[in-house]
């Protein structure tokens, strides 16, 4: 079993998009995947519910009040998923910090604004903890350019203003309306629109991340 979190400090960056359409194309690759939603909110929940599709069968909410039901949990999937991902509530320490703390990997998305960059320093400051207190060399960190707007120069530039984090830069995710779309009908991108350019950044970020389970 192979667990991802998803992290990140501010909200809006799209984390519980990425969650939902990296664990779409991680299904489409043949790996059994689930979902786990620690938001308060339950964002994610209540994507799968709209629909069903693809999220409809593996999303689960699951607290982190208590670390170690949180550990239990997911370590007690590892007979029936290959690919944990765990998405995580904005401006909440804990759930990230447990969440990496059982991860091999943490993604980090950041948009293009000062203040997303901010924020992934500072999520990153946390995953890097997580490292220090496992002292196994994970998790590992990846850095996802996410929302991206390429007709704008910090658009453009966003990859590379996050290679000056000292983190590695994955495929980036642009802002398509495709995917707010696909969300509104509780489906995945790749569901809704199969033939899409955001159905084909998903795809290839999934690919970067099979890469690093291997």
């Amino acid at each position: 079993m192979f667990t991802i979190a998803i992290t990140g400090r501010k909200g809006g960056i799209g984390k519980t998009t990425l969650c939902a359409n990296l664990g779409a194309e991680l299904a489409a690759l043949g790996r059994r995947v689930i979902l786990l939603d620690t938001d308060p909110q339950q964002s994610l929940v209540a994507w799968a519910r709209l629909g069903e599709g693809f999220l409809s069968k593996c999303v689960q909410a699951v607290d982190t009040d208590s670390p170690g039901r949180f550990r239990a949990k997911v370590a007690s999937l590892a007979g029936s998923a290959d690919r944990v991902l765990i998405d995580t509530p904005p401006g909440f320490t804990d759930p990230a910090l447990l969440a990496s703390l059982v991860s091999d990997l943490v993604l980090l998305p950041a948009g293009p604004s000062p203040l997303d960059i901010m924020a992934a320093k500072d999520a990153l400051a946390l995953a890097v903890e997580a490292e220090k207190q496992r002292g196994d060399g994970k998790p590992l960190v990846r850095l996802v350019p996410s929302k991206v707007q390429l007709q704008t120069n910090l658009g453009r530039e966003l990859p590379e203003s996050l290679q000056g984090l000292g983190e590695k830069v994955l495929p980036a995710i642009g802002q398509r309306i495709a995917v707010a779309e696909a969300a509104l009908s509780g489906l995945t991108v790749g569901e809704y629109a199969p033939e899409s350019v955001a159905h084909e950044e998903f795809r290839a970020l999934a690919k970067a991340i099979e890469r690093l389970a291997r």
